[in-house]
């Protein structure tokens, strides 16, 4: 028996089909402002964990975009 699609269905598959689901929030930074971020995380000492998080992210996000050859970070 085969199910029927839902409008809900459609909806999600519409929405979802138009989006990078693997890009994080980091992705929209241009790289000027990545590189000064990314920077700054490598003169902190003592980061709070929101901190790390964030760095985690801007060195994710350097990484991903030295993949596709653009060494804005690097």
């Amino acid at each position: 028996m085969r199910m029927p699609i839902t409008v809900g269905t459609i909806l999600v598959i519409a929405s979802l089909s138009g989006c990078d689901m693997f890009a994080g929030p980091s992705a929209d930074i241009p790289d000027a402002e990545l590189r000064k971020k990314w920077r700054e995380c490598k003169t902190i000492s003592n980061p709070s964990r929101t901190k790390v998080l964030a760095c985690e992210n801007y060195e994710r996000e350097c990484a991903r975009r030295k993949g596709k050859g653009n060494i804005a970070c690097y």
